[in-house]
């Protein structure tokens, strides 16, 4: 594991040197071991701050599944909801009938992966018009990532527990797992890698999603903020089926849900609940079949592939200072790739 912890302690300051990110914090999991470190600068502008293990990134997309999914599978395991449940059993006003929680988890719905939102200026203007959204395609006639799906499901939980998203994560979630450093607006601004140029002033501490601006910050497709030693025990609870400390904080089975494909998309990328499958996410040639992934707009990685025991993190302000950067997601399965074969292959 030494060897290896030089060889990507080397790659990733290549990505700092290349551009693909100012710096980033990242942690790899191996039957148990763990290496975590960082690399680069927490901020270029307006002043270049030295990066630290301890840096707080706005995890963006991450937050489907850390917070959105998970409270979804506490609901599973409690019999509250089902998943073939209409969604409009528990949001009267969603325009359509045929639309199940599943549909949501599982970008299937036939929602659009966005609207034109920018005349909207409170969250109830905006809550109005994507409950009331046309489908773009036939449901279940392909699979288009969306964040309007989860924002959904992230309102679908608040209703059925008339409790906010940040209460229920924080309760279920970050306290379980000891995840001090996680949370929906983050104290801690300071701690804060920022992200990207807005007019004259980096967002810092505050989430970079818009939309989920509209929500106070509380939404169900972004807004958690977190450290990579807080995001490596969401690893390790997925990879230990669902205990931490000896205690069960999810069910195996709901765990084992996340890892069974369950509707191919038009890329032949097989999604889970709420996940994409690992082995088909084009990241690197070898995960295993039993592998989940998922990405973060702002500059994160999550891999949890459980056939080799093996988890990667990356958390990163990509971002920064603008979002015209696309070198992250190829470079990520560089990283990957160097990973596995120093792991699996070579053994």
């Amino acid at each position: 594991m030494n060897d290896l912890r030089n060889i990507i302690q080397n790659k990733m300051n290549e990505g700092v040197n290349n551009n693909v990110f100012p710096g980033a914090t990242y942690a790899i999991i191996y039957k148990g071991t763990i290496i975590k470190d960082f690399v680069g600068y927490k901020s270029l502008y307006p002043v270049k701050e030295e990066n630290n293990i301890d840096t707080i990134y706005d995890l963006a997309s991450l937050t489907k599944v850390l917070v959105t999914n998970t409270l979804i599978g506490k609901l599973l395991e409690d019999k509250i909801i089902g998943l073939d449940d209409l969604v409009k059993n528990y949001i009267k006003e969603f325009k359509h009938d045929d639309i199940t929680i599943k549909d949501l988890l599982t970008h299937s719905s036939g929602l659009p992966a966005n609207v034109n939102w920018m005349h909207i200026k409170t969250k109830e203007e905006y809550l109005n018009l994507i409950l009331n959204v046309d489908k773009v395609f036939p449901r279940h006639s392909k699979a288009l990532y969306s964040d309007i799906g989860f924002i959904i499901l992230g309102v679908l939980i608040e209703r059925i527990t008339n409790e906010s998203l940040d209460q229920l994560a924080s309760k279920h979630i970050f306290k379980s797992l000891e995840m001090n450093e996680t949370m929906y607006n983050p104290c801690e601004i300071e701690r804060c890698a920022p992200t990207e140029l807005e007019g004259d002033i980096y967002v810092k501490g505050y989430v970079h999603d818009r939309k989920a601006r509209l929500f106070n910050g509380i939404a169900g497709h972004a807004g958690v903020f977190s450290t990579v030693t807080d995001m490596i025990k969401f690893a390790q609870l997925i990879l230990d089926e669902g205990v931490y400390k000896d205690k069960q904080i999810i069910s195996k089975e709901t765990i084992e849900l996340w890892y069974k494909p369950t509707f191919v998309d038009d890329t032949q990328r097989y999604r889970t609940i709420g996940w994409i499958e690992g082995k088909r996410s084009t990241v690197c040639d070898n995960i295993s079949s039993k592998a989940v992934y998922h990405q973060g707009f702002t500059g994160n990685r999550l891999l949890i592939d459980k056939g080799n025991e093996i988890a990667i993190v990356i958390l990163s302000n990509r971002v920064h200072p603008t979002r015209n950067n696309n070198a992250f997601g190829e470079f990520f399965g560089e990283v990957a790739t160097l990973i596995y074969e120093n792991l699996i292959i070579s053994n």
